[in-house]
């Protein structure tokens, strides 16, 4: 990472998001929140972005669908696209592609990268809403009676065997599947629990990589660990007034991570929240039920961090529009976001962290991404990274690991440097 001059000037993209801040009067706010149960009008407004959506072109066709997986009726909501070019003759298969989203957040979020991971003849793109989040069904969490480990394998497996009954009612046999921070996560689990129907795996920023005192597979943990003040947990779930995720200067900071384990990934510093946050924390309240009882305030409230997430390059009409949909999105009824504390304990640090069970057993290749600006652990990610190629060394044929920073990004590196996440992406996958 080159070392830059820090400018003393206003940035011309704060200024911008700036204005958008105060021309959003409350009045727009009221009428955003008064037509809040339109999420899907809204995710057809950004996906109206594409130039291939809804009538397709002479490349793709694309489609939204509701895929029904139990006899519950509860259904995963899919954003699918098709290249229809003609392949080469050799190859006889589709490339499907799965896309998860991370914390909060919905299909929507990856409309820059619709068009260019479908460049490829043949390539079948499905972008899910996880159960619970987005337009997929929003069924009440099983019961929890703690913050135990049957509580955590409880959750993951509500998202994971919701994402197997999804490729079998497709009847895919094997996809490459991709998954952004909360999703990387539970796109890792999957890939653990069915390595036989993914091709390649691509985790961008994953949460939960870190071991702690947290990590309730562990008996061996320092009880005496160090405590530090207040990281921001806010940013994962969007709901910080900062842009927290933007491109700093990275002279003026020697990580962003919010934790820097030590070299075999133990994080002994654990963060002190605030009395409130723990409060909250402890009860297992989701962030977005402050946005939800807003009111007609909450518009507002998301579009602190909307306008900063999207207002550096979508010009005003198209921030509208993926603000809108932000916010329809954060509170709609609630249902996955109420598993990110059983998921995770206070500073987002994982109950069962990934370092303690993928380096042995995981049998996919992977491509773990961070952004040079992540707030993710990127040292959580080399050193999961080394890990497993160290456990597959002696073994003919065994998985390997990559691992890249992707400049110019936050935390959102498929948002903040799609053409370099796609570059990263393909050759990943030797295309």
């Amino acid at each position: 990472m080159t070392s830059t001059t820090a400018s003393t000037s206003t940035p011309p993209d704060f200024e911008v998001r700036n204005d958008y801040k105060k021309n959003y009067t409350f009045r727009e706010s009221f009428k955003h929140w008064w037509n809040r149960s339109n999420l899907e009008q809204s995710e057809n407004e950004v996906l109206s972005l594409l130039p291939f959506y809804p009538n397709g072109d002479s490349k793709r066709t694309a489609q939204t669908i509701d895929v029904p997986i139990d006899t519950d009726k509860n259904f995963i909501h899919e954003f699918n696209v098709k290249n229809i070019q003609i392949r080469d003759k050799s190859e006889d298969q589709q490339d499907h592609i799965v896309l998860i989203h991370g914390y909060g957040a919905a299909l929507g979020f990856f409309y820059k990268n619709f068009e260019a991971l479908t460049e490829k003849p043949g390539t079948n793109l499905h972008a899910l809403d996880l159960l619970g989040y987005g337009l997929s069904s929003r069924p009440n969490l099983p019961h929890f009676n703690g913050n135990s480990m049957n509580d955590v394998v409880t959750v993951e497996n509500f998202f994971v065997e919701s994402v197997e009954s999804w490729r079998k009612k497709k009847n895919i046999d094997k996809f490459y599947l991709i998954g952004h921070s909360l999703g990387g996560y539970l796109s890792s689990l999957y890939a653990l629990k069915y390595p036989e129907h993914v091709r390649k795996l691509v985790l961008i920023s994953p949460v939960g990589v870190e071991t702690s005192v947290y990590d309730l597979s562990s008996t061996g943990n320092d009880q005496g660990s160090e405590r530090l003040e207040g990281p921001d947990i806010e940013r994962e779930v969007g709901a910080h007034y900062k842009d927290t995720d933007s491109v700093a200067e990275p002279s003026l900071k020697k990580s962003s991570s919010l934790h820097v384990p030590d070299a075999n990934g133990y994080v002994s510093r654990i963060p002190n929240l605030p009395s409130y946050l723990k409060f909250v924390w402890d009860r297992n309240l989701s962030p977005f039920s402050l946005v939800r009882f807003m009111g007609p305030w909450g518009p507002s409230i998301t579009s602190r961090w909307s306008f900063n997430r999207f207002g550096k390059t979508e010009g005003f009409e198209n921030t509208m529009k993926l603000h809108i949909y932000s916010y329809n999105t954060f509170v709609a009824r609630g249902s996955g976001e109420y598993a990110l504390t059983r998921l995770l304990a206070p500073g987002a640090l994982a109950r069962y962290p990934l370092l303690s069970r993928l380096p042995k057993n995981l049998k996919v290749d992977t491509l773990w991404l961070y952004g040079d600006n992540d707030w993710m652990s990127k040292e959580a990610g080399l050193t999961i990274v080394e890990q497993i190629n160290k456990e597959n060394s002696t073994i003919v044929g065994g998985v390997t690991a990559d691992y890249e920073i992707i400049s110019s990004a936050g935390h959102h590196i498929y948002l903040d440097n799609p053409i370099d996440f796609k570059n990263s992406v393909y050759k990943f996958f030797d295309w």
